[in-house]
């Protein structure tokens, strides 16, 4: 069988590897120069919702890039996705107030989507299943090297210059990308024969309802007094009434099997990201460390995440696919207990640090496990809708949970400047929300048959 740098597969891996690199970096160091941006422009209370606000706009890059991959392939809705990142990281690091660098967040977020997902259609289509494995163990070893550099030269130029310079030389790097990494993906087509599911305006309306509902949700979390219910009950109502038209029949009842697969996505990566996004802002603020040093946090964890991600990719592995998953997901439920006590001034802030570690360790296990998996049980033209579905759900769950730690950390935030219960509470959440997890990875097992599209069917509408 040839290897991924074989003669037929060695450009395209190389492009999906390069533009997982530049994913990476730019997540590891806007997350690093993100707590410093943010109190510069008088925003802390704001600081979930510049999170929030960028998941929420990627559910409509994801929806819209994951359609267009099964119709058109995954190519030109890479490259327009690249584009709008670039130009959204400008627009954020430009902001000489918190409304423009939110606005520069979500269009960072519509084009980070779809980014995201056509990246996932290229490996369900160019690649054999027996690569896939393999294939995912790569993309996760991308983060190695910007998790080395990203956090420690992120902080350093901010430190130095400012948060504004990491987010110039991101826009810069997007750029690059659009004109090197995208020509080799344009080779990979559509699938053959008519495509599947709902039109696509049918999904870009519920797409752009649940994108108002998560922002709406995200920004009653950050306001202040009453008038912050009645935007939080309208943006679960726009949820409720769109979202199951853009995620697998049964998503949201747990049903056995794909269903499954894409809500442990969704609930395993709200916790994680949860936990992610404070940790840096609590080892600041509350531990007085410098920002290259809370950055170092991320750091670990991106390797602990490619070391484990490197791990479940063996062929020879012991484990079922569907037990490494398990694993994993017990693996970060602990983890996300170790943050909490991690708060604690009687421990050292590594704790904290060492919480997030082990979190990376258990999702490099889970996240490419649930990946193979739904590509394995999607028929060639459902790897789009199938990948947006399992990309919304992370979005959407991690839009939920950090808006609502946020409001929670707002609720318990203190002036006198010492937050250790706040965080406490937030990391109690996570730690939660990844218990259930553990139950949803009980669930995972597919449908047993040889038909490659009947565990869709057996899960489609009546």
């Amino acid at each position: 069988m040839d290897g991924l740098f074989s003669r037929p597969h060695r450009a395209r891996t190389t492009a999906v590897a390069g533009t997982f690199v530049l994913v990476a970096f730019a997540g590891l160091a806007l997350s690093t120069a993100m707590p410093v941006a943010v109190q510069e422009l008088g925003g802390l209370s704001l600081y979930a919702l510049a999170f929030g606000g960028f998941l929420a706009a990627s559910v409509i890059g994801t929806v819209v890039g994951g359609g267009h991959a099964d119709r058109h392939g995954p190519g030109p809705a890479l490259f327009t996705g690249l584009c709008c990142f670039a130009a959204g990281t400008l627009l954020a690091g430009t902001a000489g107030a918190m409304p423009q660098f939110l606005l520069g967040r979500c269009v960072q977020g519509l084009g980070g989507g779809a980014v995201t997902v056509e990246l996932y259609v290229v490996v369900g289509r160019a690649y054999p299943a027996p690569l896939r494995p393999r294939m995912f163990s790569l993309i996760t070893a991308c983060w190695i090297l910007p998790s080395m550099l990203g956090p420690p030269v992120a902080g350093a130029v901010t430190e130095r210059l400012s948060w504004r310079w990491v987010f110039h030389a991101i826009a810069v790097l997007s750029v690059v990308a659009m004109v090197v990494l995208v020509r080799p993906l344009r080779k990979v087509g559509p699938p053959e024969g008519p495509p599947v599911g709902k039109a696509a305006s049918g999904q870009v309306r519920a797409a752009v309802t649940v994108a108002v509902g998560a922002g709406l949700i995200g920004y009653a979390g950050s306001a202040r007094g009453w008038q912050a219910l009645p935007l939080a009950a309208l943006g679960l109502t726009l949820l409720a009434v769109s979202v199951r038209a853009l995620l697998p029949p049964g998503t949201l009842r747990a049903r056995r099997g794909l269903p499954s697969l894409v809500l442990l996505r969704g609930v395993a990566a709200a916790a994680y990201f949860t936990v992610e996004s404070f940790i840096p802002l609590m080892l600041v603020n509350e531990r007085d460390l410098s920002p290259t040093a809370a950055g170092m946090s991320l750091t670990g964890a991106a390797l602990s995440w490619a070391g484990a991600a490197w791990l479940q990719g063996r062929p020879r592995l012991p484990l079922t696919r569907e037990r490494v998953v398990l694993v994993g997901a017990l693996v970060h439920f602990c983890a996300a207990v170790l943050t909490i006590a991690g708060v604690l001034r009687a421990l050292p802030a590594v704790t904290a640090a060492l919480g997030l570690v082990v979190a990376g360790f258990g999702m490099g296990l889970l996240l490419p496990g649930v990946g193979v998996l739904t590509l394995d049980r999607s028929a060639p033209d459902r790897q789009g809708a199938n990948s947006a579905a399992l990309q919304l759900a992370d979005n959407l769950c991690s839009v939920l949970l950090v808006v609502a730690c946020g409001a929670a950390f707002n609720a318990a935030h203190t002036r006198a400047g010492h937050d250790a219960g706040a965080f406490a509470l937030v990391f109690a959440v996570a730690a939660t929300v990844a218990g259930s997890a553990c139950l949803l990875a009980g669930r995972v097992t597919a449908v047993t048959t040889s038909d490659p599209r009947a565990e869709e069917k057996e899960h489609a509408p009546l």
